[in-house]
């Protein structure tokens, strides 16, 4: 056993025992179904919560696709299960919650892979599904957050689906970067360099992959980013991540993709789950509006979608 794999399936064990604290109430937002399928990938079934809304009418629904954070090591769908009730009921979309594969045991680039072909694979089946293929999303938050710049790049240009938006919330976007140079004006933020140094061993496998814009979507070339699909990008002000997540915002808006970046004071790594609880909030009001303008308002203009009530 490499000697990274207990140490992951210990932090793991405590991962899955952490609640969000900012939560919502199912009944607020009551849905037609939540179902767990298991979804083939040329890395095994992946595992994956959707949530349908309640909607009248044989209309295609957009998709979110949510990727959770952890590290690439840790952490579950369900732990954002609370968000993607609200998305699913207030957006009128079906949100796929993913279970994608971890490392150590499935290193880079497993999981932007997995990720990306379960999009491929929601277009493929979307007429048994119910939706379209040409309104997706994929957003994620910290790890996931990076796993959705993945996705959204690879699925660029793609023949079958679009993605119309990217949610990019406090993510780790240079893998490249000594943990010990991401700063903080906290005495003891949520991330510290040892537990980063620890992700990064169990998610590379080779010290140079952290170079590979796909590991470290703020390391892309000049132009490398054109033709991206525009992103909302969320940023916590005492998060040793910020500053990498503010460097990918500028990359996008410097090859011509719309950005909208808001930074949040006084907060720190995973406030949108650990609060506080308005800046919390708030966040996820923006992360709404972002994908409703993204699902809705080339569909109002093109007359082919109604939004939801």
């Amino acid at each position: 056993m490499n000697l990274t794999h207990l140490p992951a399936k210990l932090l793991r064990a405590f991962a899955r025992r952490m609640k969000p604290v900012v939560v919502y109430d199912a009944a607020r937002y009551p849905l037609h179904e939540v179902a767990e399928i298991f979804i083939p990938t040329p890395l095994g079934a992946a595992r994956a919560l959707l949530y349908y809304p309640k909607l009248s009418g044989g209309a295609r629904l957009p998709v979110f696709l949510n990727l959770h954070g952890g590290g690439f090591v840790a952490g579950v769908p369900e732990h954002d299960d609370p968000y993607c009730r609200r998305l699913a009921h207030n957006l009128g979309c079906l949100v796929v919650n993913l279970d994608y594969a971890l490392a150590p045991e499935h290193p880079f680039p497993a999981a932007p892979r997995q990720c990306f072909a379960v999009l491929e694979w929601l277009a493929q089946e979307a007429g048994q599904l119910g939706i379209d293929p040409w309104r997706m999303a994929v957003g994620g938050h910290s790890a996931g957050g990076n796993l959705a710049a993945a996705v959204a790049r690879q699925a660029r240009g793609h023949s079958a689906l679009r993605v119309l938006h990217q949610v990019i919330d406090y993510p780790a976007m240079n893998l490249a970067l000594d943990p010990a140079e991401k700063r903080s004006a906290l005495a003891k933020p949520l991330l510290g360099p040892r537990l980063m140094r620890f992700f990064n061993r169990c998610y590379l496998s080779d010290r140079s992959q952290a170079h590979d814009p796909l590991a470290s979507p703020a390391l892309a070339a000049p132009g490398e980013l054109a033709g991206m699909p525009p992103a909302t990008v969320i940023v916590a002000e005492y998060d040793v991540l910020r500053a990498e997540a503010e460097v990918y915002a500028r990359r996008l808006r410097e090859d011509g993709v719309p950005v909208v970046e808001r930074m949040f004071a006084g907060c720190d790594h995973m406030f949108t789950h650990l609060g506080p609880e308005a800046p919390a909030e708030a966040a996820w009001q923006l992360i709404e509006d972002s994908l409703r303008g993204a699902f809705y308002g080339m569909a109002e203009q093109e007359g082919k979608a109604a939004l939801p009530a």
